[in-house]
């Protein structure tokens, strides 16, 4: 009786691969449910509760727990998957995994508490974040894209939620300032990199004393001459409205023709311009350039010294004339002496 009644049920088992099919006589792997049925483990495959249910219509999957219809067929996205608590992954190709995640836009992806990604091709990762355009991806906290087509937005565990406000931009937000390491020295403390501190608004480079070695004086002089050499003025990178994006400044080729090298090796490339170099030689020439006001301010006094000199000796001389004028006023005849 009991093997009619697994037999009814179309329950196979192969005993030599330990093998079960439903609906299927020959099943081709240890659990092989037929095509086109729908599995469930669980209650119902509509409502709430806890549950395991491959929707075959629409070759979605869903597992783990929905207080209400999330899960339901008419919410279930094409090729879709679901997991966690209430999630929702209605777009076709979705995913939605978390606590409470929704994606209900073709191949949008929703992961983590609270996330949604509304957009098509859109990527929600984090707390609070929402992707809302097309191809559009916030990750963090409290962060949206604000219908901003290609956006991309990351935030930090700050409570104020932040939005792109132009599309295919990218905004980041973090509180506690950003590093961002060029090199590995194999040790953090050591490597090289750039840092933006909280509450600024440009870029620290590293520049401490004690992570620097192979120290070179430079000719000042000299850097003033090659800056003189320089081409300078104003250009517009190609491909760029004229109109909008004009800038000034030197190019990197002549730049590096003048300063790529000094005894020990080379400084820079010839295709772009270190803005930590660029520092170096505008702060060098500007030494040297104290450095000859001084000099012409020392020169000056001197001959300000000098002139003041003559002035005196000018002066005495007249006066001794003048004198000598008024103590002959009777006569008609003057005699000078040298």
């Amino acid at each position: 009786m009991a093997y009619k009644l697994l037999y009814g049920l179309l329950l196979v088992a192969n005993i030599s691969y330990a093998q079960v099919g439903i609906g299927t006589t020959t099943p081709n792997a240890f659990f092989n449910v037929a095509t086109g049925q729908n599995v469930l483990f669980g209650y119902d495959l509509s409502g709430s509760g806890s549950k395991v249910q491959w929707n075959a219509a629409k070759s979605a999957f869903r597992a783990g727990y929905i207080n209400g219809t999330q899960w339901d067929s008419n919410q279930l996205g094409y090729y879709s998957l679901a997991t966690g608590y209430n999630t929702i992954a209605s777009g076709d190709y979705s995913i939605a995994m978390g606590f409470s995640t929704t994606s209900t836009n073709v191949r949008s992806i929703a992961l983590g508490t609270q996330a949604v990604a509304s957009g098509p091709n859109a990527f929600a990762l984090g707390f609070n974040t929402t992707a809302s355009s097309d191809n559009a991806t916030a990750m963090g906290n409290n962060v949206s894209t604000a219908d901003k087509t290609g956006s991309f937005i990351m935030g930090d565990y700050s409570g104020t939620t932040y939005a792109n406000t132009a599309g295919n931009q990218m905004m980041m937000r973090f509180t506690g300032g950003y590093v961002l390491y060029s090199g590995d020295t194999g040790n953090q403390s050591t490597s090289v990199g750039v840092r933006l501190t909280p509450n600024n608004n440009a870029w620290s480079t590293l520049s401490d004393s004690t992570r620097k070695e192979n120290f070179r004086s430079v000719d000042g002089a000299s850097f003033l001459q090659k800056i003189n050499a320089m081409r300078l003025g104003s250009w517009n990178y190609k491909g760029q409205d004229v109109k909008q994006y004009r800038h000034y400044g030197p190019m990197a080729q002549d730049f590096f023709a003048a300063f790529g090298h000094d005894e020990l090796g080379v400084i820079g490339e010839d295709k772009s311009i270190n803005q930590a170099d660029f520092d170096g030689v505008n702060l060098i020439a500007i030494q040297a350039l104290i450095k000859e006001v001084e000099q012409l301010k020392t020169e000056n006094k001197s001959l300000r010294q000098q002139n003041g000199a003559l002035k005196s000796e000018t002066q005495a001389r007249l006066d001794k004339i003048e004198a000598a004028l008024q103590g002959q006023t009777s006569s008609q005849a003057l005699t000078f002496k040298p």
